[in-house]
């Protein structure tokens, strides 16, 4: 396995910034082409190498060369769905900004975030924490994608974490031996265990399409295309407004379809999480999208908007795009709220209207996106 000489590593417990109370809230982690090794309550320690700051400027748009934190949150909701035995809940820390704030981190509904016995698809990678996290947890299979272009394959980032806290760690003999003796960027893109233990496929994936590609070969469509998804998992990915009616074609395209069952916990949903550092705004705009739902008043005539706002959404006349007419509103939120770097969660708000860059950095927004 090839490393960097001289890597770089950050500690990260479980309930990462649990114990910092200051304004200056990371929303990400680890430096390009170091480590960081993420405490789990149930699997003890991971050793994720953060892919390295690309060469390419396609590769740098990505932003995968880091390990983002709502990530972190995602992990923790799987890890602690996916087992029956009481995980520790944390104490709150420092000061709540309002009643509506002081509720605990509380459960993660296992109807959604249980992906024991599940497919998972996990969109936007980068460190694949989240993946590893749902197959160490019991599930079914994952298939693990980002940007053909993106570092966290170029490199073999994925793969070489997969490797060392999936495959090592649950002694998969036949498996571990075959990838001793290739590259990580090997045209292979499955790991298959022993019969009975789940498989992990990584691919390159671009949003928006329905086909998958070898993560070795730039355009190279893999032979075979995984579908009919239970859960897949979208932990920052919202930052691009253009990409918008793509992430929620990838949702519609690959989420198994099965017939309306309220109560059952087989249930397909997607599971996005997404912080509110590049804005609130940008973040509303993908569940309006999404649900249609969540919509802004009227907007004031574009004179009296600043630039800075209309560069963000970088809209155009949505109303006319027949791509967005296409899939908008065809997803419903089942459960949306928001969750802050101690654990506290408040309710979800489009827009909050006094609220800074500062204080928007401290949330992400946790969802759970169901067909209609």
């Amino acid at each position: 396995m090839s490393l960097p000489s001289d890597p770089q590593y950050e500690h990260i417990p479980t309930s990462t910034l649990s114990s910092l109370v200051t304004n200056d809230v990371r929303t990400s982690h680890g430096v390009p082409g170091g480590h960081v090794t993420y405490h789990s309550q149930r699997f003890g320690k991971i050793d994720l190498r953060v892919p390295p700051h690309p060469d390419i400027e396609e590769g740098r748009k990505l932003f995968a060369h880091y390990l983002w934190h709502a990530a972190v949150i995602a992990a923790e909701g799987l890890e602690r769905a996916s087992s029956d035995a009481e995980i520790g809940e944390r104490a709150p820390q420092g000061q709540s900004d309002g009643d509506e704030e002081r509720k605990m981190t509380g459960n993660w509904p296992k109807r959604y975030w249980d992906v024991r016995g599940k497919k998972v698809l996990e969109l936007g990678a980068g460190t694949a924490l989240p993946s590893i996290i749902a197959v160490l947890s019991g599930s079914l299979s994952a298939t693990i994608t980002d940007h053909p272009s993106s570092p966290a394959l170029t490199t073999g980032a994925i793969e070489q974490n997969v490797q060392r806290n999936v495959v090592e760690r649950l002694k998969w003999p036949e498996a571990a031996g075959a990838r001793a003796s290739t590259s990580p960027l090997c045209s292979s893109t499955t790991l298959m265990p022993n019969r009975g233990s789940p498989a992990v496929d990584i691919f390159g994936y671009t949003w928006g399409m329905a086909k998958m590609y070898l993560p070795s070969h730039y355009g190279k469509s893999a032979e075979r295309q995984p579908k009919d998804f239970d859960r897949i998992i979208i932990a920052d990915c919202l930052w691009m407004p253009a990409q918008h009616v793509n992430l929620v074609k990838t949702i519609l395209h690959y989420l198994c379809q099965e017939p309306s069952q309220p109560v059952s916990p087989a249930e397909s949903c997607a599971l996005v999480v997404a912080g509110f550092h590049t804005g609130r705004e940008i973040v509303r705009h993908f569940f309006e999208v999404a649900t249609g739902e969540f919509n802004l008043p009227p907007r004031p005539p574009s004179t009296e908007l600043g630039e800075d706002h209309k560069d963000k959404l970088g809209k155009k006349d949505e109303d006319g795009d027949p791509d967005r007419q296409e899939v908008q509103g065809r997803l419903r939120a089942a459960e949306i709220f928001e969750i802050d770097a101690n654990g506290l969660r408040r309710p979800w708000e489009p827009v909050r209207p006094k609220e800074d860059n500062d204080q928007a950095k401290r949330w992400c927004v946790v969802a759970v996106l169901e067909r209609r």
